[in-house]
């Protein structure tokens, strides 16, 4: 009996170990499969969360600096866009600039003259107004402080409006013989604290005289989007080549050269696209204006040129670059002034029509002379070196 009592608490004893140790497991699973996997993987997605978070508030960092810093946002046989980088944001695109010249002049520029091509820039839309202050404060004043100093920065203004407008073809309405940069000095005994500013100064206005208004401009502006965007519908799914023939072409067949200064922009893409008439400035700027929506890299150059007759003047004409290498066109010199013709109108052979069309520098520059000199009190500009030989039609 004794032996059989034990038996039964041996029994009870193990029952009750077998049931702490299930217990036990049972706990422990939970602990692995409950804590450690959901929990951990609620840990990990905390993380994500904390890292969406911490982009989230950095996104909207930048955008605050963005906005503290710019303070605004910015015919039949029409031509090109295929090849053309497009971001789309609420509907609405815009063109990714092509590195090989976006902001080509701009970059040769030293600090000075880049922190006022930023001012021009990041103002583009207030400076429509044509009495906007832009206002650097004192970011000159260390070098105002240095000895020539002052001349430094008159060189910094002239060579970063040069750059601006070569960069850019659409700053049309601007004169910059009104705008004035000046120069706030307060002496307290040995020190000087130097503020500048970009304004009209006692001019009424730096618009031109024509461009009375923000809504005139922004009437322009709407016209001669609308032109190149349409232009760049009916080139869809062109090559690069292509589309610059097309636009060349096309330039040549509308617009006419404008021998006595008749069009009220002559030098600018309004009097070419809107008027119909321009000078070689005209000219120019027109094609590289259409060839940025494009994606195309293009730019303005300067110098002179020697025409048929033998005679050496000031003139404008483009770099493009097609296939790695840059290639010169002279738009306004493939259109003529034809003796008892008009330009747009008289037939051109593909030889008078090409002769200046993506040429290399071994026949280019036999006629043509670079001149990075843009304007008195401006630091000299180099220009895309071009392929030794034309490119092959």
């Amino acid at each position: 009996m004794v032996k059989k009592c034990f038996d039964d608490k041996g029994a009870s004893l193990a029952s009750v170990i077998l049931t702490i140790l299930i217990l036990i497991l049972i706990a422990f699973l939970f602990y692995e499969i409950v804590y450690v996997d959901i929990f951990d993987l609620a840990a990990d997605e905390d993380k994500n969360n904390d890292t969406i978070a911490v982009a989230t508030q950095s996104q909207n960092r930048v955008t605050t600096e963005n906005t503290t810093h710019e303070i605004n946002e910015t015919s039949n046989d029409i031509i090109s866009y295929a090849n053309t980088i497009s971001q789309t944001d609420n509907n609405s695109t815009q063109i990714v600039q092509n590195s090989a010249s976006y902001k080509y002049y701009y970059n040769q520029l030293d600090e000075y003259g880049k922190i006022i091509y930023d001012g021009f820039d990041q103002n583009k839309e207030n400076m429509k107004s044509g009495t906007y202050t832009i206002d650097f404060d004192t970011r000159f004043n260390d070098l105002l402080n240095t000895p020539g100093g002052e001349n430094t920065l008159n060189i910094a203004f002239q060579s970063a409006w040069n750059a601006y407008t070569y960069d850019n073809a659409d700053i049309f309405y601007i004169d910059v013989e009104k705008l004035t940069l000046t120069t706030r000095t307060i002496t307290i005994g040995n020190s000087s604290t130097h503020r500048v500013e970009l304004s009209s100064g006692s001019n009424s206005t730096y618009l031109k005289d024509h461009f009375v208004s923000r809504e005139v401009i922004d009437g322009k502006v709407r016209l001669l989007e609308a032109m190149r965007e349409e232009i760049g519908r009916q080139l869809q799914g062109y090559s690069q080549y292509e589309q610059v023939r097309e636009v060349h072409n096309w330039l040549i067949n509308n617009i006419e050269y404008d021998v006595n200064l008749e069009a009220q922009e002559p030098y600018s893409i309004v009097g070419a696209l809107t008027e119909g008439k321009a000078v070689c400035e005209g000219y120019a700027r027109s094609f590289k204006y259409i060839l940025d929506e494009l994606n195309i890299p293009c730019v303005l150059v300067s110098g002179t040129g020697t025409n048929s007759n033998g005679e050496t003047e000031s003139h404008a004409w483009n770099y493009v670059q097609l296939n790695g290498n840059w290639y010169a066109v002279d738009v306004t010199w493939d259109d003529p002034v034809i003796v008892g013709g008009s330009t747009g109108s008289t037939y051109l052979d593909d030889e008078t029509r090409y002769r200046h069309f993506l040429k290399g520098s071994n026949s280019f520059l036999s006629s043509h002379s670079e001149n990075g000199n843009l304007t008195p009190n401006s630091m000299e500009f180099d220009f895309p070196m071009l392929s030794p030989t034309d490119l092959s039609l």
